[in-house]
């Protein structure tokens, strides 16, 4: 599902960070009162059982992954209804299952709505999100309001020396001169046809790590177009242990996805429509819209980002250059052990 919605959503001419597994742990919520034809959208596009009436098992296990306070990577989600009853199979689901907070809300005081939803959203995200929805986001209708944060706070196993230099990005809007960070480490990197690799490992103890992907000569979009699960396991295949240069810049991007038309460009456009999900204990529903905003920042100690998871030393005397990271590149943060993506965008477009 990661790659699919990345590449449905791919704007070559913007920077951008994504969370998919934050937009497929948000529907994931609502699959157990989905009609069936809904259902099978969602099954076949999501990937999730056929057991409607049981908790999704890799969302159980992603959310007590990421349950912790004190985790680098955190996952919370929050549920603002109408005072009418939610569907009595529904609630027991939301919070027992998933321990998601649940919060009656008068829709028609909007401002009062919006204030809540956008401090729950600051405090959810460390602050690296300070609000997400105004008051004239919610619509007359509007009777729920799902809410899921996943952020990241992760030091890299091996930091970049403080100093940085100016060096030349070759952006696709013209050449400028940023911030660089280098260093001499042994890293995975590789190469794959005309494919920089190089993965650089978060503290051990996260199982997280972050892989760059860097066209040499052809353009971010042709390699996003064949990017297909069958192509991240070539790339992940093509990953060896070296030692050498890398460079990378120094960067903060901050976007926002109207999932909804993603979401119906892949064949999910049920769920938009009357009657998608028994929500309530006697009223249908539907998902009248579906947003994320989401930001990362990567520097020499590590990366944070938020949207709404020591090798030997080796010496040799001139290291090679290994990852020289100054044309437009795609990243994906991920857990190290299953290579499932948790952010996922690219750097492309110079922004002062």
């Amino acid at each position: 599902f990661s790659l699919n919605f990345y590449r449905h959503s791919f704007n070559p001419d913007e920077n951008a960070i994504k969370s998919p597994v934050s937009v497929q742990a948000t529907l994931s919520l609502l699959y157990h009162v989905a009609s069936n034809s809904t259902a099978g959208e969602m099954q076949a596009i999501l990937g999730l059982p056929a057991a409607k009436k049981n908790p999704i098992p890799s969302l159980v296990e992603f959310l007590n992954s990421t349950g912790g306070s004190d985790s680098v990577l955190r996952m919370v989600s929050k549920v603002y209804h109408s005072p009418e009853d939610l569907n009595p199979k529904f609630l027991p689901l939301l919070q027992d299952s998933y321990r998601v907070e649940v919060e009656k809300a008068d829709f028609k005081q909007k401002q009062k709505v919006a204030d809540s939803v956008n401090r729950w959203v600051k405090s959810s995200t460390n602050g690296l999100i300070p609000d997400l929805i105004t008051a004239s986001d919610l619509k007359d209708n509007d009777r729920l309001i799902l809410l899921n944060a996943i952020t990241l706070d992760a030091k890299w196993e091996h930091p970049f020396p403080k100093s940085s230099a100016r060096k030349t990005f070759h952006f696709v809007d013209g050449d400028h001169d940023v911030d660089i960070m280098s260093m001499d480490e042994e890293v995975l990197c590789g190469n794959l046809g005309d494919l920089n690799l190089l993965e650089l490992p978060y503290e051990s103890e996260t199982d997280l790590s972050m892989l760059f992907v860097m066209p040499k000569n052809g353009s971010l979009h042709d390699f996003v177009d064949q990017l297909t699960l069958e192509f991240y396991e070539r790339l992940n295949g093509a990953l060896k242990l070296e030692y050498g240069t890398v460079e990378i810049p120094k960067f903060s991007i901050n976007s926002k996805v109207k999932a909804k038309d993603v979401l119906q460009s892949m064949g999910l456009g049920s769920a938009f429509e009357v009657k998608a999900f028994k929500v309530f204990a006697r009223k249908p529903a539907q998902l009248s819209e579906l947003r994320q905003k989401a930001v990362i920042n990567v520097f020499e100690t590590g990366t944070t980002a938020a949207a709404v998871t020591e090798g030997q030393l080796v010496f040799h005397t001139v290291p090679s250059e290994l990852f020289i990271g100054n044309r437009p590149f795609v990243y994906l943060i991920r857990r190290t052990s299953t290579k499932e993506i948790v952010f996922i965008g690219h750097y492309s477009h110079y922004k002062q």
